[in-house]
């Protein structure tokens, strides 16, 4: 066997050719057939073997010649030549079969755990060794298939005999194993030269060795490729087109997502980007693993693109994104199973690394600390795993982990605490900056710009998926009736209406929202993240600042809840519902507050007392009611007339909202300095002024 032209960097086997033309050699002996012929009626009976009855003799078989070399099988030849390159030569096993000489080897994914467990037969099959391996059940190691061959294993202990562990990225390698005794081999990744050791071998070597392997993805991408995906690529070409194969197996999707572009420049997208940066100077070995964050949870309603977040920072890093979620493994089956499943994937991206490893729905898992006592063991159960699974991967170089969730109010602390994810970010809804930025990244068509301008801020209030999804319809739509794509398409899939239609409804909702920021910012109660109005209604983010909790505080806060109302009230002279509805909602925010400084903060009339339930309260005591109705009335009025000194900055506002349809900081904190300045002259002519805390 002609062996490929070594690189600069060759595996261990090519040191020694001899050692992969022998395992070769002997697995092409074992695929073999023998040639059998059969002594004719003249020749008689042979007297080797004869049937069980007298008249009915077996005539003898007399192997010939060895019939030509059959065709190796792929898997098992790549098999082999990895095992080559693991031990080196065959020297290097003597020491192994010694009296009392234990050995593991590790890194095998558990799909290739019956070759190796075979293939070891055929390659080093005078070893003497007992082989130890543990059992695999529809694809997977089982918990109690783990811990019966860590058991097993303990038990070879007892004897002097060689053995051999092979040991699956599934399972820990146990600590008393961990020592200078132990001769521990790691399973040689698919290489440059196993793929040309393996060409050789079947007959189709490049004509240009050296292009072949320039054309290759670097070392650490083909590592990550399993047997499988490299038997499958090998089926199919030698050359140039091989290479092609094994880049779109390994490497990033050209056609994916990208940090680079496609994304807003919002603060997800910026701690996204430097930690992309940071591990990137960690392989370049210019700063160590501990010297940056590499562990992030993003959090936000369905559709706002976390996982879109997470494949483009795989593909700006270059390197590969293993996905899981708690619905996946869950679906596996009873506990056990869930359990397997998510070892498995935390065991794919130690494997695969360097990777990014995405882990959705983390907030399926529940939490150890809340009142819902129902399926609490196997919550328990469940979140110790993860932990386990977090520890163990975060002391193992080269895998960033990116969580996703939509509720993480209901994640255990113990998950969310740094360390565990170290960076937590809200990805909300998409703003207009942030739609445009998708649909430049996915409309190749020439539209004017202006027109994707006005599209983007026509489609605030629709996730990035919906507009993904209308993006993929009017596509289909221009297909199916041969026609251009056009922007009317996608209006109509987002179910968009004029902005003719729309503007009184939007209107409305500018004025209540800008209400919001206009106390917000005279009150000084903190800074404003953003706004946006839809269709759908409005919203304000906002970070507000951490008091004392004393009256006055809480009063402040009733009051910005409360502007929503009093600025449609002032500028349309009634109110809508739109204050009011869900838990979230302004009216159920200052009807708590009102509450609870009556119940359970002992700031109101009822002097210091604390009362439980105080909703059931509210419904059964007119007192209490007219009194939490009276405090939020008061509030009300009081954002009335905030609002009516500041009436040209809420209009300024609520009409650039309505422009725009969604602002970011930087946008508002013009509005907020003009209101506040207004308010700084109030003050000075009325000492008595309305004040609140300063804004930090």
């Amino acid at each position: 066997m002609t062996l490929p032209e070594p690189s600069d960097n060759p595996p261990p086997f090519t040191e020694v050719p001899s050692f992969a033309e022998v395992l070769v050699s002997r697995l092409r002996q074992s695929c073999t057939p023998k040639v059998v012929s059969w002594p004719s009626p003249a020749q008689g009976p042979s007297n080797s073997v004869e049937s069980e009855l007298d008249d009915d003799p077996l005539p003898a078989i007399e192997p010939t010649e060895a019939a030509p070399p059959a065709t190796l099988p792929t898997r098992r030849l790549l098999t082999i030549l990895r095992l080559a390159a693991t031990f080196v030569s065959e020297q290097a096993l003597e020491p192994l079969r010694l009296r009392g000489a234990v050995t593991i080897l590790r890194g095998i994914d558990v799909t290739d755990l019956t070759l190796v467990t075979e293939e070891l037969k055929v390659a080093c099959h005078e070893q003497g060794w007992r082989v130890l391996v543990p059992s695999v059940s529809e694809g997977a190691i089982s918990k109690t298939s783990a811990e019966r061959f860590l058991r097993e294993v303990d038990r070879s202990l007892d004897t002097m005999a060689p053995v051999l562990i092979l040991l699956p990225f599934d399972i820990a390698l146990p600590a008393h194993l961990q020592q200078p005794g132990v001769a521990s081999f790691t399973y040689a990744p698919i290489s440059a030269d196993i793929l040309l050791g393996f060409l050789e071998a079947m007959d189709r070597a490049p004509e240009d060795v050296r292009a072949f392997r320039s054309a290759l993805p670097e070392p650490t991408i083909l590592a990550r490729l399993d047997t499988a995906q490299a038997a499958a690529a090998l089926r199919f070409g030698s050359g140039p087109d091989l290479a092609k194969r094994l880049e779109a197996l390994t490497g990033p999707n050209p056609d994916g997502p990208r940090l680079e572009e496609g994304f807003s420049d919002s603060p997800v997208v910026q701690a996204a980007r430097r930690v992309v940066a940071d591990f990137g100077a960690w392989h370049r070995g210019e700063i160590g693993w501990s010297d940056f964050s590499h562990s992030i949870l993003l959090y936000g309603p369905p559709g706002t693109g976390k996982t879109w977040l997470a494949r483009a920072m795989g593909n700006s890093a270059g390197i590969a994104c293993v996905t899981g979620s708690f619905a996946e493994w869950q679906a596996a089956g009873h506990l056990g199973d869930m359990l397997r499943e998510m070892r498995r994937t935390f065991a794919i991206a130690l494997r695969e690394a360097p990777a990014i490893l995405f882990i959705d729905e983390i907030d399926a898992m529940g939490s150890r600390t809340g009142d819902d006592r129902h399926n609490l063991n196997y919550r328990t159960q469940v979140i110790n795993a993860f932990l386990g699974e977090m520890n163990a991967i975060a002391i193992e170089p080269g895998v960033v982990v990116v969580g996703a969730c939509n509720h993480v109010d209901r994640i255990d602390p113990a998950v969310t605490r740094a360390g565990r994810f170290d960076l937590k970010f809200e990805v909300p809804m998409p703003d207009a900056t942030a739609i445009l930025a998708v649909l430049r990244q996915h409309l190749k068509v020439d539209f004017p710009a202006d027109a994707l301008e006005l599209l983007a801020r026509q489609a605030v209030g629709h996730s990035l998926a919906s507009i993904d999804a209308a993006i993929r319809a009017a596509r289909s739509e221009a297909r199916h009736t041969r026609q251009p794509l056009d922007l009317a398409m996608l209006r109509d899939q987002l179910h968009l209406t004029s902005a003719d239609e729309s503007r009184e409804v939007l209107w409305r909702y500018a004025v209540h929202e800008a209400g919001h920021t206009v106390v917000a910012a005279a009150l000084r109660l903190g800074t404003i993240k953003r706004m946006s109005i839809s269709r759908d209604g409005g919203q304000v983010a906002s970070q507000l600042v951490i008091g004392h909790g004393v009256l006055t505080e809480i009063e402040n806060e009733i009051c910005h809840d409360l502007a929503g109302r009093a600025a449609e009230a002032l500028i349309f002279g009634e109110v809508s519902a739109g204050a009011g509805g869900s838990l979230a909602s302004d009216l159920s925010q200052a009807t708590r507050r009102a509450l609870m400084i009556e119940t359970n903060w002992g700031l109101g009339d009822l002097g210091p007392i604390w009362m439980p339930a105080p909703e059931t309260v509210l419904l059964t005591d007119e007192q209490l009611r007219n009194g939490v109705r009276s405090r939020m009335e008061a509030a009300e009025e009081r954002a009335l007339a905030i609002l009516t000194t500041h009436r040209a900055n809420l209009l300024g506002l609520a009409e650039t909202l309505l422009q725009k349809r969604s602002m970011r900081a930087d946008e508002i904190l013009p509005w907020v300095h003009a209101v506040q300045a207004h308010a700084a002259q109030a003050d000075e002519v009325n000492p008595d002024h309305d004040k609140g805390p300063l804004e930090t």
